[in-house]
């Protein structure tokens, strides 16, 4: 048992139990509690408990949530007041509370500026979005960033080997201080195969079950993917997830099956039922669907991008096209 207090910074953390959102985020704190670590967590909306995970909640005025806050900033841009709002409640918050450690989860804004209130060591965690943004910004943003961080204990953690090249390309200074290590996927609790199918509908003889399961926004590429699978015969297609795009993509393909956004539980259910996992996106280094798919036993089909092609070398059914 340990006495060492951990704080969790982020902007995406699951809003009730079964959330699908941030769920690798509660994942790594729900390790952390299982070793004695004490973990409360910094994230926006209102204050929750998930499961043992103590959430203090912060106001953002909608600019945090799904799909994605870029996406949701784009839509509607008077959301960025509602995300400097975060920032200095967020940055208050951390302020008052006694930690030993701030892990902060996305380059911008929580290791940078909110967990810059904080002397403590601060490990960074690298998503992909957050490491684009950065690289957006001006280089002398970029250098007094790395140069807050650099000034303590950090370590910068990528989910992917890719993801960490592209953020040294912008900010070498940090190279001493970033190794790579994949979110954590749980898929734990989730029923065997042929429960899933039973309790999805799905029978032997029924033409094959190919899935997706992303946000609907126009980078994930679910407009590819399904126009790809136009051309597949005998096969029953289920997407899963919302978002802005998804108007227009059950317009235009009509004999698949949207289903939403569901609980988490539930979406892993979807993925152990089926025969393969398609995804289009071309902007992830660690595709969690594309990890979770693999730990259930079920072949994936996706674009060679990130980490996928050294991946594939070891998992012959993971299967790449150019």
């Amino acid at each position: 048992m340990t006495s060492e207090r951990v704080v969790f910074v982020t902007t995406s953390f699951p809003e009730t139990p079964g959330d699908a959102a941030g769920h690798f985020v509660e994942a790594e704190a729900r390790g952390l509690q299982q070793r004695g670590v004490r973990v409360q967590v910094i994230a926006p909306g209102a204050s929750r408990r998930i499961g043992d995970v103590e959430v203090l909640g912060v106001e953002h005025h909608g600019a945090f949530g799904w799909p994605g806050a870029l996406s949701r900033i784009r839509s509607r841009p008077t959301r960025i007041v509602g995300a400097a709002a975060f920032v200095h409640g967020a940055r208050a918050r951390l302020a008052r509370l006694p930690h030993d450690r701030v892990v902060a989860h996305f380059l911008v804004p929580s290791a940078f500026p909110i967990a810059t209130i904080s002397a403590a060591p601060l490990e960074i965690v690298a998503h992909g979005s957050d490491v684009r943004v950065f690289a957006r910004l001006p280089r002398t943003l970029r250098s007094r960033m790395a140069r807050a961080w650099l000034g303590r204990s950090v370590e910068v953690r990528c989910v992917s080997a890719e993801l960490a090249t592209e953020l040294l390309r912008t900010a070498p200074e940090l190279a001493e201080r970033v190794r790579v290590e994949p979110a954590r996927v749980d898929v734990s609790g989730v029923p065997s195969r042929s429960e899933a199918r039973r309790a999805h509908g799905v029978d032997a003889s029924d033409a094959r079950l190919v899935l997706l399961a992303t946000r609907l926004v126009p980078e994930k590429r679910v407009d590819v993917a399904l126009a790809a699978l136009e051309l597949v015969p005998d096969v029953r297609v289920v997407v899963l997830g919302d978002g802005p795009s998804e108007a227009v993509l059950r317009a235009r393909f009509p004999t698949v099956t949207f289903l939403g956004r569901r609980p988490r539980s539930e979406a892993l259910s979807w993925i152990r039922a089926a025969d393969l996992v398609l995804s289009a996106s071309r902007r992830e280094g660690a595709p969690s669907v594309v990890r979770e798919a693999r730990a259930l036993g079920v072949p994936v089909v996706c674009p060679v991008v990130g980490d996928l092609a050294a991946w594939a070398e070891r998992d012959p059914d993971l299967w790449l096209v150019a």
